[in-house]
């Protein structure tokens, strides 16, 4: 499947208190090697299984719970770049 090859994961950036909705919320991290990085603030690069891949804060979407698997790596580090990159395209700041 071309997508897996360029989009080998999901991020979840839904808070847990929702759990019982259908969908959750997802940025596709995309592999840096196969696409060009946007603007860094937007779009900020996380190294992940030796791989090099960059939060595609543009591309969020909702997604069926049922068919997200297994969690592989925790980001919780990461959240004020992720958030600010999620700011910075709701609000412009």
């Amino acid at each position: 499947m071309v997508a897996r090859v360029q989009v080998p994961f999901l991020l979840g950036i839904q808070n847990d208190l929702h759990f019982h909705l259908r969908t959750r919320m997802v940025v596709p991290l995309v592999r840096c090697e196969l696409q060009r990085v946007g603007i860094s603030a937007l779009c900020p690069v996380f190294s992940i299984q030796t791989e090099s891949v960059f939060a595609s804060v543009p591309e969020m979407a909702s997604f069926p719970a049922r068919e997200l698997e297994d969690w592989v790596f925790n980001l919780n580090h990461k959240r004020g770049e992720i958030f600010e990159a999620v700011d910075l395209l709701l609000h412009g700041f």
